[in-house]
């Protein structure tokens, strides 16, 4: 054998040595895993319904995420956002679970997540009632804003059919507060469930919470609408929903500016509201609607928050 054919040989053994070690070898085990940070699971709950749209029971699906080292028997309901108005079609699976982020700051603090779909969304039955499909030029946007009580009022109710189904009594005792947290729509939603049910709500976590967007596409008139309509809401869940709460908004926000914001959370203290309000500017994130997927942003807010329950 000529010494470049002992070579290329030798390089081809040492090239399948290789390939078999890294089959064999056992992988580095990431930071956050399922099986040794937490378990997934889904619960079902059922709503009664008549109306124009659904006849009969509804099927609402829930995720359940349980922390694995640490369970401190305590719950979060975490509510979804929107769609957008139909960017996203509700039955699409992506964007409507907890970012990663968020799951894991509650697996390590011991907390169980249960993440409702709401009506019409993802595996959950039924039509979906928050939102015509604008987008699509299927409805105006004045048709959009006009579905704001009927929306809130279905999400509500959803959500306090998982509370009553798949917590109370089965995740934690019954009559046990828990904690309200929700993204963008699912953060504001959290305020309309702590006011319905004042005596289950521990606190309100909200990461860049708002029913509506509020941006210099839409006409002046229409955005002074959608911010009534908020801002009025919200006086009245504070009137109600005596927990406190903790806001979080960031720079960047294509959706919510700080100034509506601010406007947003001054409304909830005049109503008798208990909050506070984080804005934090250069996120690093091109979108600051995202803040909720880097941890590194609010989890010391949020520690600070929680230790008020401990």
């Amino acid at each position: 054998m000529s010494e470049l054919s002992f070579r290329v040989v030798a390089c081809i053994m040492c090239a399948l040595a290789l390939a078999g070690s890294d089959i064999g070898a056992q992988q580095v085990a990431p930071e956050f895993a399922h099986g040794v940070d937490y378990t997934f699971s889904r619960a079902y709950a059922k709503r009664q319904v008549d109306d124009a749209f659904d006849r009969g029971t509804l099927r609402l699906v829930a995720y359940v995420y349980r922390p694995v080292k640490l369970d401190r028997h305590q719950v979060v309901l975490f509510s979804h956002g929107s769609t957008g108005g139909w960017t996203i079609s509700p039955r699409e699976p992506d964007g409507t679970e907890p970012p990663v982020a968020v799951i894991r700051f509650f697996m390590q603090r011991g907390y169980t997540v249960v993440a409702p779909m709401r009506r019409g969304v993802n595996e959950s039955s039924g039509h979906y009632l928050e939102e015509c499909e604008y987008q699509a030029g299927k409805c105006t946007l004045e048709q959009n804003t006009a579905l704001f009580d009927l929306g809130l009022r279905e999400a509500a109710l959803d959500s306090m059919a998982v509370i009553d189904q798949i917590i109370e009594g089965r995740l934690v005792p019954k009559n046990t507060p828990i904690l309200l947290a929700g993204i963008s729509r699912g953060g504001f939603l959290s305020f309309a469930i702590a006011a319905k049910r004042p005596e289950l709500a521990k606190g309100m976590l909200s990461f860049v919470g708002g029913w509506l967007s509020i941006t210099d596409q839409w006409p002046p008139e229409l955005n002074a609408r959608r911010e009534a309509l908020q801002t009025n809401a919200l006086r009245s869940f504070a009137s109600r929903a005596k927990a406190p709460s903790l806001w979080i908004y960031a720079e960047r926000d294509p959706y919510y500016s700080e100034a509506t914001t601010r406007r947003f959370f001054e409304a909830f203290k005049d109503g008798g509201g208990n909050g506070d309000y984080v804005f934090i500017t250069d996120p690093g994130l091109a979108n600051g609607h995202a803040v909720a997927s880097r941890l590194s942003l609010w989890g010391s807010s949020a520690d600070a928050f929680l230790a008020r329950f401990l």
